[in-house]
C-alpha cells in the first residue's frame, strides 16, 4: 500500500545529496526520486547526464518523468534494471532505505549497476538521535507522517549498522558526514546523563558526536574483489 505524505514531502531537495554526486557524471540513477526535484537540479549542473529514477508514488512519477531521462514508477525491490549494468556512475538513495524491506539486498544488488569507480551516495536517518533518545528513557515511541519516525519506516539505522550495512552489501565506506548536526543540544542532553554512562562503559564524548547528527551521508564503492 502506497501511503499519501503532507504536502510539498515530495519536492523536498537534499542539497547535501546534491552536491555529493559527482559533477560529470554520465549516468545517475535515483531511488526514490519523487517529482524529480533532485535530478532536475542536477541536470542544471551537468545537462548531458542520463538521470533515471525509480519512484513507487503514480503522481510524483508522472512529474518526475517530465523532469528526468526515464522514471521508472515501481518498488526498487521489484523492478527490472538489468539493463543498466555496469552503466551508473552513481546511485542516489535519499531517504529511501529505511523504506524498504531488505535494503541490503538492494545495495548488494545493485553493485552490478554500477560501472568500475562508481559510488552510491545514501542519506539515512539516525535512529541515535539525541531527541529519540530522549524520548525512548521517557517510554514514547511514537510514529509521526515525517522524520525520524516516519510510520512508514520499516528499518532503522545508527553510525554503526551504516558501516556494517554496507560493508555486508560488498561495499568499501569512503566516507560518512553528518547532516542537520546540532552539537549544542546533543552535548546538553548528554551531559545531563555523563555520570550514569560513564557507569555502563559508555564515552561521553563519543556519544555526543553520535546522537548530534540527524541523518549521515554515507558515499560507498563496490569493494574489490
Amino acid at each position: 500500500m502506497i501511503e499519501e505524505k503532507p504536502s510539498g514531502y515530495y519536492e523536498l531537495l537534499n542539497p547535501v545529496l546534491l552536491d555529493s554526486i559527482p559533477p560529470g557524471a554520465s549516468a545517475v540513477l535515483e531511488v526514490g526520486c519523487a517529482v524529480g526535484a533532485l535530478g532536475a537540479a542536477y541536470k542544471e549542473r551537468n545537462p548531458g547526464c542520463t538521470y533515471y529514477g525509480i519512484e513507487i508514488h503514480p503522481p510524483s512519477a508522472e512529474i518526475a518523468a517530465q523532469r528526468l531521462d526515464k522514471v521508472y514508477c515501481a518498488s526498487v525491490e521489484d523492478v527490472d534494471l538489468s539493463s543498466l549494468e555496469k552503466s551508473l556512475d552513481c546511485i542516489v538513495y535519499g531517504d529511501v532505505l529505511e523504506h524498504l524491506v531488505d535494503p541490503w539486498a538492494v545495495l548488494k544488488a545493485h553493485r552490478a549497476l554500477l560501472k568500475p569507480g562508481g559510488r552510491i551516495a545514501a542519506c539515512i536517518p539516525n535512529i541515535q538521535h539525541w531527541s529519540l533518545l530522549q524520548h525512548l528513557l521517557q517510554g514514547n515511541w511514537v510514529y509521526s507522517d515525517h522524520g525520524l519516525l516516519d510510520r512508514t519506516h520499516l528499518r532503522f539505522f545508527t553510525l554503526n549498522s551504516i558501516y556494517t550495512s554496507l560493508m555486508e552489501a560488498g561495499y568499501d565506506v569512503q566516507n560518512i558526514v553528518g547532516v542537520r548536526v546540532d552539537h549544542a543540544s546533543a552535548a546538553a542532553f548528554v551531559d545531563r546523563m555523563a555520570p550514569g554512562l560513564v557507569n555502563m562503559g559508555i564515552d561521553p564524548d563519543d556519544l555526543r558526536q553520535r546522537c548530534a547528527a540527524l541523518q549521515y551521508l554515507a558515499i560507498a564503492t563496490p569493494a574489490q574483489s
